[in-house]
């Protein structure tokens, strides 16, 4: 049974005020009378006047009580469960990877919490989900205990998020009547769709690596790290680097002081293809243990044409730049360096510069305006001088990304039938101070990077969790699947994914070792770490409530009221005559004359 109006209960102050008002007893009236045998028939009266002295059982007394609790009964509206009634319920996790320590506290809140949101429906129907709408539901259906074994599956290892989406779809599978929650770690003030907030995080002491970074130095590849101390307190922690051949180095002990962040380097062993860095565990294990491999990026080609300025160029791209070599052969380069005359027939990516012959030249003249584009984002101009030479003219397909006046400076032209490109230079650049440029070189930087990250060829990396993974494959099928293998920096356990068709690729959500491939041709192989430092960060972190709006209608939806109360209408009516007759007889009784010249008999 549910009380509509708990407020009703007010009513029941009537019952103890009835019984006061019985304590006080009427002024007994003096009658003369000749005999005192008509004493034994009148009722017993204080005769001292109103005041307290002992409760008198009486009919009015009981017609008066009974009136007191049937209002009390009609004010509260009692509502009664209906049969086969159903309250629909929807939890939406904080998957963020914070919520990883407080598993335990969220299978608890859950168990404590749910019945009541039941209401008085008979039964409940369940949706669990995570705020990361691209993850599967993890339960559905009546059973609480279900539920609450799902939860030992949930892995929440996501960055900060925002859970409105989810809320919105779990709000429109239980409609206005359901009831809504959102558990997190972080207590919030308020969110959409009227659900209820339970925040079940605590303050806990973490510290966790926060990147790494190589340097070759000789023949050795020389790692660098940063530990961070997230708490309030100082902290100290262990740390050694194991090989993939299981061997360790000698246990080392650092201290941090509260907020602050240390350096770690080292060298990987000498033959070792992978390693790892192991921080002494903490209740926040996933950024305890850093994954390193040696970063191999793709080696990027170059052809020059053979023009006497160039070798001074080549020789600077593949000396200043990583992982960049000359070939002799055009056919075996990813880009060329080659003049306008070789235009006409180019088909690969390629630097073009202009060599037009010209003696005495002038300095171009007017304002220097770079257009909006990616490759020109942040890139300063104005200290450039150039010489007026015959013009390369550009064509509509191309796009100027640099002009002086109305002369188009540098010219990005696509390649006909190819998803390559041109960059090209429309001075001389033997006329010029482009080589005390800085903007020229990170404008070649860039262009040489998008044709090395286009480049179908393996690479090895370092990734974080989660990272959208720009690899270039030939086309997907059943009959050429990409290869995902996983193994984990725990176990030597190999995990694989296949995908048959194209489809966007993540770097895997927990700290890894992975490797990509398509049949027989390597793509990628990464040491995938954590780095999140918000997730990390458990300042913030408390016990909290926040109640949704009241909603009455689910209670109207799975009860019905008493059916009987026009009866209990009829009953205070009833009970209300009856106390009001009795009261009036009484007094006629006790208030009746009686004739005093008629003796009595003996």
């Amino acid at each position: 049974m549910t009380l509509a109006n708990p407020l009703g209960l007010l009513a029941l102050i009537a019952i103890p005020l009835v019984i006061a008002i019985h304590f006080l007893q009427r002024r007994a009236q003096v009658i003369p009378s000749s005999t005192l045998f008509l004493l034994e028939k009148t009722q017993k009266e204080s005769a001292s006047g109103r005041k307290f002295d002992r409760l008198m059982n009486s009919i009015p007394l009981w017609l008066q009580l009974l009136i007191a609790l049937l209002i009390t009964w009609l004010l509260v509206q009692p509502r009664f469960a209906k049969s086969n009634s159903t309250q629909r319920i929807a939890i939406v996790l904080d998957s963020s990877a914070s919520m990883s320590v407080f598993a335990h506290e969220t299978k608890a809140k859950l168990k404590e919490i749910l019945p009541t949101l039941q209401n008085s429906a008979e039964q409940a129907e369940y949706w669990l989900h995570e705020s990361n709408t691209s993850k599967s539901r993890l339960y559905h259906g009546h059973s609480l205990d279900d539920l609450l074994a799902a939860i030992d599956n949930w892995k929440p290892l996501d960055g900060a998020s925002d859970p409105t989406h989810a809320l919105r779809i779990s709000r429109s599978l239980v409609g206005t009547e359901g009831a809504l929650l959102f558990l997190t770690d972080t207590p919030k003030k308020s969110i959409p769709y009227n659900a209820h907030i339970h925040s079940i995080g605590s303050y806990k002491p973490n510290c966790g690596f926060t990147g790494v970074s190589f340097e070759a130095h000789d023949s050795q590849h020389i790692w660098k790290t940063l530990v961070r101390n997230y708490s309030n307190d100082l902290q100290t922690r262990t740390w050694y680097l194991e090989n993939d051949k299981g061997q360790r180095t000698p246990e080392k002990t650092i201290t941090i002081k509260p907020g602050k962040i240390i350096s770690l380097s080292g060298a990987i062993p000498e033959g070792s293809l992978k390693a790892k860095l192991v921080l002494t565990p903490d209740a926040f294990t996933l950024d305890d243990t850093l994954p390193l491999i040696v970063p191999q990026p793709k080696t990027l080609f170059i052809h020059a044409n053979s023009y006497p300025p160039y070798e001074k160029l080549i020789s600077s791209l593949t000396t200043g730049f990583v992982n960049t070599r000359s070939v002799t052969a055009p056919e075996e380069a990813d880009a060329q360096l080659i003049t306008q005359t070789a235009l006409a027939t180019l088909s690969n990516n390629a630097i073009c510069f202009n060599n037009a012959p010209i003696k005495n030249a002038k300095y171009l003249k007017g304002s220097i305006v770079a257009e909006k584009h990616p490759l020109m984002d942040g890139l300063n101009w104005q200290s450039l001088l150039v010489r007026e030479v015959p013009p390369i003219p550009h064509t509509a397909l191309d796009q100027v990304l640099l002009w002086q006046g109305t002369r188009a400076l540098i010219i990005l032209r696509p390649i006909a039938d190819s998803n390559k490109n041109c960059l090209i230079f429309n001075f001389d650049i033997t006329l010029s101070n482009i080589d005390k440029s800085e903007s020229s070189v990170v404008l070649l930087y860039r262009f040489l990077n998008d044709i090395r990250d286009a480049k179908p060829t393996h690479e090895q990396t370092i990734t974080e969790t989660s990272q959208p993974l720009d690899i270039l494959t030939p086309p997907i099928t059943k009959q050429n699947p990409l290869t995902l293998e996983i193994q984990p920096i725990s176990t030597d356990q190999v995990i694989t994914r296949t995908y048959n068709t194209k489809t966007k690729l993540y770097a895997p959500e927990e700290p890894c070792y992975f490797h990509i491939k398509q049949k027989d041709t390597d793509i990628l192989t990464a040491a995938n770490y954590f780095a999140d430092t918000r997730e990390a960060d458990f300042s913030e972190c408390e016990t909290a409530y926040v109640p949704a709006s009241t909603n009455a209608t689910a209670v109207f939806k799975h009860t019905s009221g008493d059916p009987f109360w026009r009866y209990w209408i009829l009953l205070i009516l009833t009970a209300l005559t009856l106390a009001w007759h009795h009261t009036n007889t009484q007094k006629n009784k006790t208030t009746q004359p009686h004739n005093l010249s008629t003796p009595p008999q003996t």
